[in-house]
C-alpha cells in the first residue's frame, strides 16, 4: 500500500537509562569490596565500566556480588 511511517532504530534502545533503575557501584570502602568479596567487586566495576553504567548486561556479576556480600554479613 505505501511506505510505513515508522522509523527503524539504528541503535539499541537503552533499557537502563532511567536513573531510578540504575544501581550505584559499591563503594571502595565497603567491607565486602575491600576484603571478602574483592573479586566480585572487581567484576562488577569492570562490567559496569565496559557497559557504560548499564545494569542489564551485568546482572549476573551483580547477583554474585550481592550473594557474596550477604554471605559475609551473616558470618559477622
Amino acid at each position: 500500500m505505501g511506505a510505513s511511517n515508522s522509523k527503524q532504530h539504528s541503535e539499541p534502545i537503552c533499557i537502563d537509562c532511567d536513573k531510578k533503575t540504575q544501581k550505584d557501584l559499591p563503594s571502595d570502602n565497603s567491607s565486602s569490596a575491600s576484603n571478602d568479596c574483592k573479586d566480585e567487586y572487581a567484576r562488577v566495576t569492570a562490567c559496569m565500566s565496559e557497559h557504560k553504567g548499564q545494569i542489564g548486561p551485568c546482572t549476573e556479576v551483580w547477583d554474585s556480588f550481592k550473594e557474596c556480600h550477604a554471605r559475609n554479613v551473616k558470618q559477622r
